[in-house]
């Protein structure tokens, strides 16, 4: 006997299921996109048990004509698209035909629907790939439409679902997710009994956005909306400024034409263009909202439609990189109003205690209290945010005598009044600590102190002649690497020049590089990226060296030093392009002890 069988229809159907029904959340997405489809502009979702023994997605969409209830739910059923150059073209969320199909094979699908342009009211029942006789009966307006008992005549696959809580904590996430992309529906969400979520419709993306933030205790004045519109696409980005940022990428979410996508250009692109405006190990808050042309796009790859392939993705990622550099906020951190809930309730307790719950205070709408923690985190990172520092150095080597007299002149001008402020000392051997007219600072020492070396370097002060001039052997491809870059170290104050092939020499050094030349020579020798690379990394090399380090103990007057050319500063940024300082204001360090007066 042959071994070779042909699986029954609805064997075949439930294993094609497997491929886009994973959870109740799978079929939540499903239910959303045909809702969205239909335009509608309330969607209402009820779930029970997680939404394994029922989830309901109501609408007051268009509707669907009786006509078409013959063939929905039979699989590669759709009315979005009719050949194969639409595949090239899609505008709407669904288009596959396999959504109802997949789930009436592994649930009890109940769809009540009643068409708005002839008014006629039906209802289709599909339990468990077995279809019932259409009914004359519906709701008063758009689509409801009810998944019960999934996975009920499939022991295997249900026993992998988890706790209904989970489930219906994912199916929120979702919820959520598709919300963000669609300002103009309000969106409801009931939970066993229990009202959940009701988001309102909004007028922009921003306003929508801030729904979800207010969630993870963001406030409104640090998030900003980004626009740029090209010729084939519009980028919008709701995003936090340089206060706002996470250990993980989870809230960098991608859109492209509104659909949420996983794709990790996009995701880089974002990060790109904060680039050290963050400190090393954290990650922005953003919402990327990608408009591009339809046939530009393709999201027939993956069976829930989370992978897309762009067709201009290089133009895309330069214009949300650019888009970001030039336009996301650097804000000068404050401390965060510490919630004295907490200290009350965990400070101890004596005899003599006053009831404190009479004092009890507490901002509204601020960020929790572990985010403070955050906002002293300042871990070095040596990567410029971008290369126009080199652009400037280049002008600075080629000017005239007459440019550098002029500087010279205009800096007599400018006031020799110093900046006042008391130094109060070093707090964990990385934070200069002062007063200066009526607010404490907090400075970090290492990125000032580099900030410090990038201007010397840039108006090319101190640089120091060798007595000994250092001798460089080289290879053929450094030798002819070297021919083409050796100005990128001479902007910086590296006198480097040929003797003959093979064999280069280095005649000056800045000042601030005296004990690293080792480490110079070293990247000289081994270094042969492309130019914007080459810069970054020498300045890595010379910035980090000469720079205080973070642990190290520093005396009264460095410190003063420092902090004097600090606040000489028109902007308190490392050459990273990360601000090193935080200020608090007197009359709110006050209000955190209760000195109300």
């Amino acid at each position: 006997m042959g071994k070779i069988n042909v699986l029954s229809p609805l064997l075949s159907s439930r294993i094609a299921a497997g491929e886009v029904i994973e959870r109740p959340q799978s079929i939540l997405r499903e239910f959303l996109d045909n809702a969205i489809d239909a335009g509608a502009t309330e969607i209402r979702v009820t779930l029970e048990g997680g939404g394994i023994e029922l989830l309901t997605v109501q609408d007051n969409g268009s509707g669907i004509d009786r006509e078409d209830l013959d063939l929905l739910g039979t699989r590669h059923a759709t009315s979005k698209i009719r050949n194969s150059d639409d595949l090239y073209s899609i505008n709407t969320m669904g288009f596959r035909g396999e959504a109802l199909y997949s789930i009436s094979a592994v649930s009890k699908l109940t769809l009540r629907t009643r068409a708005r342009e002839t008014g006629i009211a039906s209802t289709l029942v599909i339990d468990n790939g077995k279809r019932y006789p259409i009914i004359d009966a519906g709701p008063d307006e758009g689509t409801v439409v009810t998944a019960e008992n999934l996975f009920q005549d499939i022991p295997a696959r249900r026993a992998f679902l988890k706790r209904s809580a989970t489930e219906a904590q994912l199916c929120r996430n979702l919820l959520v997710s598709k919300a963000l992309a669609f300002p103009g529906i309000r969106f409801t969400l009931t939970i066993d009994g229990a009202l959940r979520m009701d988001w309102p419709a909004a007028k922009t993306p921003k306003e929508r956005v801030m729904m979800h933030y207010r969630s993870l205790d963001i406030m409104e004045g640090d998030v900003q909306t980004l626009t740029k519109e090209e010729t084939d696409f519009k980028v919008t980005i709701v995003c936090g400024n340089s206060s706002v940022r996470r250990s993980d990428r989870k809230e960098i979410r991608v859109y492209v034409n509104r659909r949420p996508v996983d794709d990790f250009s996009l995701v880089q692109a974002v990060t790109y263009g904060y680039g050290e405006l963050l400190p090393g190990g954290s990650y922005p808050v953003a919402v990327l909202f990608l408009e591009d042309r339809s046939e530009l796009v393709d999201f027939n790859i993956h069976p829930t439609k989370k992978e897309v392939k762009i067709r201009n993705i290089a133009e895309v990622h330069h214009a949300v990189t650019t888009l970001l550099k030039d336009g996301a906020e650097r804000k000068i951190p404050t401390l965060e109003p510490v919630q004295r809930e907490f200290y009350l309730n965990n400070a101890p307790r004596t005899e003599n205690s006053i009831n404190v719950k009479t004092f009890r205070y507490q901002e509204k709408d601020e960020p929790k209290a572990e985010r403070q923690a955050e906002l002293v985190q300042r871990t070095p990172a040596y990567v410029p945010k971008d290369t126009a520092w080199l652009e400037k150095a280049k002008k600075l080597q080629e000017a005239s005598r007459i440019s550098k007299e002029r500087m010279q002149s205009e800096k007599k001008e400018e006031s020799t009044e110093e900046p006042k402020f008391r130094y109060i000392g070093q707090a964990f051997r990385l934070f200069l600590i002062c007063e200066k007219d009526g607010e404490l600072y907090l400075v970090d020492q290492h990125a000032a102190h580099e900030r410090i070396i990038y201007d010397e370097l840039l108006e090319q002060k101190s640089v120091q002649p060798l007595l000994v001039p250092i001798q460089i052997e080289v290879d053929d491809l450094t030798d002819e690497f070297l021919d083409n870059h050796s100005h990128v170290y001479t902007t910086l104050g590296i006198m480097l020049s040929k003797k003959s092939k093979g064999n280069w020499e280095i005649s000056a050094i800045p000042a601030v590089c005296r004990g690293i030349e080792n480490q110079i020579v070293e990247f000289i020798v081994s270094a042969k990226a492309n130019e914007e690379e080459l810069d970054s990394k020498m300045f890595a090399i010379i910035a980090c060296k000469a720079a205080i380090k973070a642990g190290d103990e520093i005396d009264r007057w460095s410190a003063e030093a420092i902090l004097k050319k600090v606040f000489m500063m028109s902007e308190p940024a490392c050459p990273h392009g990360r601000t090193f300082l935080i200020r608090e204001s007197e009359k709110h360090l006050r209000e955190l002890v209760g000195r109300t007066s």
